[in-house]
C-alpha cells in the first residue's frame, strides 16, 4: 500500500535484487501503519473495492540472533511511565513454532513482492518440522 515501495520494486525482475530492495525499505519500519482515517460523514461506497492494507498500529519488534536462538526485543517509547515498563518484557525468546506460524501467515502476493516463489520456496518449508530417521539395522 506504500506507493514509494511499489515504485521501487515494480520493474525489478531479479528476485534477489527485489528482496534486497524490500529489505532496505522495510528495515527502518517500526510500526504496522494503519490506514488513513476517512473523512467524517463520508459514507463508504459499496461498489468501491476496499483499499489499504488494514494495518493494526502494533509496534514491530527487533529480532536478534544469539547462537541458534532468536530473541524478540521491543523498543520502549521514551514517554512511557514506569508502570507500563514492568508489564512488557524487554527481551523474550522467539520460539520455532512462533516463527513457523508467522511464516505460514504470509500471503502469496507478499512472497512475490519479496522475491520468493509461492510454488517452490515458501518460507515455512525452510523450517524442519519432521525429522527423518532411518530404521534400525
Amino acid at each position: 500500500s506504500d506507493p514509494n515501495f511499489a515504485d521501487k520494486i515494480r520493474h525489478v525482475r531479479d528476485p534477489k535484487a527485489r528482496m534486497a530492495i524490500a529489505w532496505a525499505h522495510c528495515k527502518t519500519k517500526t510500526t504496522c501503519e494503519t490506514d488513513d482515517p476517512k473523512e467524517e460523514g463520508a459514507e463508504p461506497d459499496p461498489d468501491e473495492p476496499k483499499k489499504g492494507h488494514g494495518g493494526c498500529g502494533h509496534i514491530q519488534p527487533l529480532i536478534r540472533k544469539e547462537g541458534l536462538k532468536l530473541f524478540v526485543q521491543y523498543k520502549r517509547p521514551k514517554d512511557e511511565d514506569e508502570d507500563v515498563k514492568s508489564l512488557q518484557p524487554d527481551k523474550r525468546l522467539f520460539t520455532p513454532s512462533e516463527v513457523y506460524t508467522t511464516f505460514k501467515k504470509m500471503s502469496d502476493s507478499d512472497l512475490h513482492l519479496i522475491g520468493l516463489s509461492d510454488e517452490y520456496a515458501r518460507p515455512e518449508w525452510m523450517i524442519l518440522t519432521v525429522m527423518p530417521v532411518p530404521p534400525p539395522p
